[in-house]
């Protein structure tokens, strides 16, 4: 795990070197009037910000906390909280992608078959950004307590019983290297959504965000969480 921890590292590293020198050459043809230099130092310096961001994912959180402390204050009420900075962070990386690929739809004039599969990205990421204000303004978090976990986002709440609940993980998103908190829940309806969610992460369900705490910290916080309260179900009379 260490090892391959240190191996990630080094790739973001390599990753956030080689964006950074494009963003000098982009500045370089921006210098020299040449067309695309505003959009090609756009899009690297839009990487480059992943970059830092895997390298140091603590920059944005509001708060850091260890899955021990949280532990120790069952069985509750508490309330983990997405971090603002964060949010509008992702935001402003939604926004930067998706404009940079409009730009070069409407003046690379790329072939159609690019443009079939450039266009919904388009969508998806200038969409995504006002949606990623929402939240960042309405607010995300997740409430735990004895009898289950809240899921609240954009002033909506979603609450599951620990017994429903099982197989806390962690998994990447395909195509985006997001990690996120997965578990199956054997309260929510098989719908097309739970079938899709399975084959892409191995669970029905997740958490939008980790809370400020490591995507593993959480999934064991929460497993330890759950654990406690159905034995403490169970011994009741």
């Amino acid at each position: 795990m260490a090892k391959r921890t240190s191996g990630t590292r080094i790739a973001h590293f390599l990753l956030l070197g080689a964006n950074l020198v494009l963003v000098i050459a982009g500045i370089g043809m921006i210098a020299a009037g040449a067309e695309g230099g505003v959009a090609t130092t756009a899009f690297f310096g839009v990487c480059a910000a992943v970059s830092i961001w895997r390298l140091r994912p603590d920059l944005l959180e509001s708060e850091t906390r260890s899955a021990e402390s949280v532990l120790a204050q069952y069985p509750g009420p508490i309330v983990l909280r997405a971090s603002v900075k964060k949010l509008l962070f992702l935001a402003a990386l939604s926004a930067g992608f998706g404009g940079v690929t409009l730009w070069m739809l409407l003046h690379e004039a790329p072939p159609m078959a690019m443009q079939v599969l450039l266009w919904p990205g388009v969508v998806l990421f200038l969409g995504g950004a006002p949606f990623l204000i929402l939240v960042a303004i309405r607010g995300s978090a997740l409430h735990l307590d004895g009898t289950g976990l809240a899921i609240v986002q954009v002033g909506r709440s979603r609450r599951i019983g620990w017994q429903a609940v099982s197989g806390f993980a962690v998994a990447t998103l395909p195509g985006s290297g997001q990690r996120l908190v997965v578990f199956d829940d054997a309260s929510a309806w098989d719908t097309r959504l739970v079938a899709m969610n399975r084959r892409l992460t191995g669970r029905g369900s997740g958490l939008p965000d980790s809370y400020g705490l490591d995507p593993e910290a959480l999934a064991t916080l929460l497993a330890a969480w759950r654990a406690s309260a159905v034995e403490d179900a169970a011994a009741k009379p």
